[in-house]
């Protein structure tokens, strides 16, 4: 609505901070949060401020697409979920899902996953950081997505049908120094709610056991093929 009455954003660095606040140093507060943002913003996006309509005669196309990309955010659970699901599946029984190395297709695959991954590299390099940070923001990416973007969208989506009130989950506030003081060593508590963790632990076993029958698959055909060549 601001930038639709004609407010422009600047972007102010002060030398001193101007905020102050306390950031989630465990799984389960950072979950928390992530739902509650991906529930707010998603029910702006399927309302009438929808960024892609509202006031679509007023902002650019661009900036009604940045303003859309924040707002169905939440919506990336669902592609992401397939991502980790279902090429695990057809490695684990021996489907071919990409295309081959030899294929001309398997340049547009190589291309696109490479490029994503040098934006994010060159953006975290840019501000300072190191190839760790770049690694741990990948992982902690792909744990909101599957968790705590796809709680936002059933959140959502049961208080549309009825099936749940409207209510507003407030992050912990509670320092607990021993957190405090391993997130300081650059440890991440991943104690949480098993609400959480059904998820992750599914994935995870799901990967190993994929990635294991691969490289078993793999060793197979290699073992057969030095053989029929002697």
């Amino acid at each position: 609505m601001l930038h639709c009455k004609g407010w422009n954003l600047v972007y102010n660095y002060p030398s001193l901070p101007s905020f102050l606040g306390s950031a989630t140093v465990s799984l389960n507060d950072s979950m928390v949060q992530n739902i509650r943002w991906g529930c707010g913003l998603l029910k702006v996006g399927l309302s009438s401020f929808c960024p892609l309509i509202y006031g679509s005669s007023r902002m650019s196309i661009l900036q009604s697409m940045c303003n859309a990309f924040l707002a169905f955010r939440s919506f990336y659970s669902f592609p992401i979920l397939c991502y980790a699901t279902i090429p695990q599946l057809c490695l684990f029984n021996g489907i071919s899902l990409y295309p081959k190395v030899s294929s001309p297709r398997f340049a547009i695959f190589a291309t696109v996953y490479v490029s994503i991954l040098s934006q994010h590299l060159s953006e975290v390099l840019f501000e300072a950081g190191s190839l760790r940070m770049w690694w741990n923001e990948l992982r902690i990416w792909m744990i909101k997505s599957v968790t705590a973007y796809f709680f936002a969208c059933l959140d959502v989506l049961m208080k549309l049908i009825g099936l749940k009130k409207a209510n507003f989950i407030v992050t912990s506030k509670v320092v607990d120094e021993a957190q405090v003081e391993r997130y300081k060593m650059g440890v991440f508590s991943f104690e949480g709610d098993p609400f959480f963790l059904v998820i992750l632990v599914t994935q995870v076993t799901l990967n190993m056991v994929s990635f294991t029958a691969g490289l078993g698959m793999f060793s197979s055909h290699f073992s057969f093929q030095v053989s029929a060549i002697q």
